[in-house]
């Protein structure tokens, strides 16, 4: 190897080992839990209140499809500002002109690589769905009305089949999460 090959190396070497590029890489694997963002503890819906432990892709996950939820509570309600309809996926990605700002997403859950994203609108309730396109990470729907909470959310640890899913009962998070 001639010296311009071995500095070659050692430039590409460093290029691929720098914490930028591990960043960069990193970014295009899937979405990140936003910054100041805190998941609280998730607990199953069960008499023990069993402890839910999330991987980090299923953090973001969790994180758009329960932001989505309130965004449709938000939406629904011309008290607070929205259009007093349900909104599409597409506007909450785009953002929705309400009364009181715009209503949405601060990231579009299409960046996301790991789950595949689907909201259903049926007259006044949603299906909202987070489906793993990976092995090894677990589905999340919420079912219901936005509206005043009447809804649940479910999770599947292994997979998007929803018939192996169980009730979450306790979850939340505390900072902006993906909504603006």
């Amino acid at each position: 190897m001639t010296m311009r090959h071995r500095r070659f190396a050692a430039i590409l070497g460093l290029l691929l080992t720098s914490p930028i590029w591990c960043r960069v890489a990193q970014a295009a694997a899937g979405v990140a839990v936003p910054a100041g963002t805190q998941l609280s503890t998730l607990k199953y819906n069960d008499p023990a209140g069993t402890v839910v432990q999330l991987k980090p892709a299923e953090q973001v996950a969790f994180l758009f499809v329960y932001g989505l939820q309130n965004l449709e509570s938000n939406c629904l309600s011309t008290f607070f500002g929205g259009p007093g309809s349900l909104c599409s996926l597409d506007e909450l990605a785009k953002g929705v002109r309400g009364k009181n700002g715009i209503i949405g997403l601060n990231t579009d859950p299409a960046q996301d690589s790991n789950y595949q994203y689907k909201l259903e609108i049926i007259g006044q309730d949603c299906v909202i769905r987070a489906m793993p396109q990976h092995a090894g990470l677990g589905g999340f729907t919420y079912i219901g009305s936005p509206s005043g909470m009447n809804g649940n959310f479910y999770y599947n640890p292994t997979g998007a089949d929803m018939i192996q899913a169980k009730r979450l009962g306790e979850m939340g998070y505390s900072g902006k999460g993906f909504t603006r």
